[in-house]
Parts: structure tokens; sequence; C-alpha cells
């Protein structure tokens, strides 16, 4: 009998509304993967967050389950709101059989659980413990001008983002990282490092990391995929915090600024379409949970609101002056209707 596919992902109360987007994503496009496990670090969720989980998941048609995680004392104290990020090391502690870690700002399209095929290869020697997707190429970019992060200098080749993987607990054990990464986290000032999980996974795994396709793990702005498995939505700024105003403000910025990109919100120099299809999913998730679970649709709404961001007094005055400066002004002030030439009206 095969072994059963597990799923493990993470995060605090103020990511439950993105995990809804990216579970409703993984709900429709998943085939042999039907459960989720969540992990609650330290008891961040209450009871309240629980039970909205497991609705939702419900209407969702899948299992889910949630497995009480700790962070010791030391390092808690130390990272603060970031130990979450910790959850997948934390998982590599505790499960045993291989799994997928999902952050919570991803969108999955059918045959992202290819993912798992390449943790079935006959030739695995058992010293792979991970198998990651590398990190985009401006953050690469970024560290290597730095010259200074050790988990990069140790890793440059092979340097990975952690937002999808695949990893091996058995492996983790036999090789003592469960032992040795609480060691280096505590000593990451020391090292340099920049990303908490993420840098003290590459500096202790460089040796047992095997890299995937991108496809897997496309970051917005990076080498683009027509049609990539799985969207991970990771930097600034977060498509589902934007209010309407920002998300019209941000597109202005990124057309605006077409030919320069330092001066683009997206900093990398290429258009975030990606951001529309978030805005879809997410849009298709309340109008069917209007439809059919209004109770769920309130708490979702009401999650929203608390996380969304509206532009500060100056980018309002911006905007509303860009909102003005581009009307019509011929045809407000003098009431006329635009005359369309043969070619606009075929167009039009």
């Amino acid at each position: 009998m095969p072994a059963e596919k597990i799923v493990a992902t993470g995060h605090n109360p103020n990511y439950i509304y993105p995990w809804m987007v990216m579970t409703r994503s993984f709900a429709m496009s998943s085939t042999a993967v039907r459960k989720m496990i969540v992990g609650n670090l330290n008891g961040s969720f209450n009871e309240e967050d629980l039970l909205f989980m497991r609705n939702y998941a419900d209407f969702l048609g899948i299992t889910l389950e949630i497995m009480d995680l700790k962070m010791p004392a030391d390092l808690e104290s130390h990272h603060g709101r970031t130990s979450v990020n910790y959850l997948p090391i934390l998982f590599l502690d505790s499960l045993d059989e291989n799994f997928v870690w999902l952050d919570s700002d991803l969108i999955l399209e059918p045959g992202w659980e290819r993912i798992f095929e390449f943790g079935e290869s006959k030739s695995d020697t058992g010293t792979i413990v991970i198998r990651a997707v590398p990190d985009r190429q401006a953050t690469l970019e970024q560290l290597k001008k730095k010259n200074s992060n050790q988990a990069y200098l140790i890793n440059s080749d092979k340097y990975f983002n952690t937002g999808v993987m695949l990893l091996s607990p058995k492996a983790w054990k036999s090789l003592n990282f469960n032992k040795a990464w609480q060691d280096i986290s505590r000593r990451r000032p020391e090292f340099k490092m920049d990303f908490n999980d993420q840098d003290v996974l590459n500096f202790i795994l460089h040796d047992n990391v095997e890299i995937l396709p991108r496809e897997f793990n496309y970051l917005p702005g990076d080498v683009h995929f027509v049609s990539p498995l799985v969207t991970h939505f990771a930097g600034y700024p977060k498509p589902w915090k934007m209010s309407s105003r920002a998300k019209a403000m941000y597109f202005m910025r990124e057309a605006i600024n077409w030919d320069r990109p330092q001066y683009r919100p997206s900093r990398e120099g290429r258009f975030k379409n990606e951001y529309l299809d978030f805005w879809k999913h997410e849009e298709e998730m309340l109008n069917e949970l209007r439809e059919s679970q209004p109770r769920l649709y309130e708490e979702a709404i009401r999650r929203r609101q608390e996380i969304t961001i509206d532009l500060n007094f100056q980018e309002k005055l911006k905007y509303y002056f860009v909102r003005f400066a581009t009307i019509e002004f011929q045809n407000v002030f003098l009431r006329k209707k635009p005359t369309l030439t043969g070619l606009q009206k075929d167009l039009w």
C-alpha cells in the first residue's frame, strides 16, 4: 500500500485569511491529497480560530488535523512573532514520513502534486533531507552583493526558498540535524543571517538538498513561467492586505514607471499579473461562501478587514490627484461625448 501523502502548513492568526485562499486552491487542484496538517505553535490559535479553520476545511471537503508544536522558550523569546517561521523545522522534528510543506501565501494549480514524485527515487541514498526551489534572482543578487550571510555563502549555488519543500524527517533525524538546528538558530547574529528558518536550513543542509524545477515555487517577478504549478506571494506587498485604493495605486505606479524599475513597487521590473490571479481566486472563494455559508462568509470578511491596509494620507492625495488628472476633461466639463473613429469603434 503506497504511503499516505502528507501536506503540512502553519501560520499565525493574522494569516488565516490568505490560508483560506491557499487551501481552496489546494482543495480544487488536489486529486490524491485530501488531508492537511496545520501547526499550532505554542497555542497561538484560540478556540475560535481552530473552529473556524475546521469548519472551512469541512466546507471544502478536506480533512484538517491540528498539531500542537512547541518552540524552545529561549528561541521563542528571541524571535517573538517570527517564531512561526520555524514551523517546517518543528514538523521535521515531529513527523516520521516525508511531507510537503506549503506556506500560507500560495496559489496551487492542478499538477502540483507531482512534487511528491521527487521523493520516490530508488537511487536516494537517504542523505537528501530537503527538495526545494532556488530563491528568486533578485534575492540571490542582494545576498551576493551583501557578501556576509553565511547561509548564502556556504550554499550560494543551491540557496533555496522555503515556501514549498518536500522534506524527509527520517534523513533529518538520522543525520542528527534535529539536534543541530537550535544551536545554529541561536547563533544567527554571528552568522549574519537575514531569514529565520530559510537561512538555518540553507546553512545546515547545504550538502543535503536537491533542487526542484522553479514551476513548483514560482515567485512573482522572477524567471517567468506561463503556467506555474505553485505561485508564491513572498515579499511585499501582500495582495490580500491591499484595499481597493491600494490596489489601484499599486498598478498605477507599476505602469507609470514601466521604464524605471527602481521606482516600481515590484522592484524586479516586471508587472505582477499574478496579483490579478490571486484576487480572482479570492473573489471566487468569497462568492462561494456568501451563497452557501453566510456565517463563514461574515467571519472571512471580518478577518480580511482586520488585516487590510489602506493608503496613508500622502498616498491618498496622490491617488485622488491621479484619478482627477486622468479624467477626460473635455468630456466632463463640456459634457461632450467622444468622437470615435471607425477603427476605435471596431476595437471598442
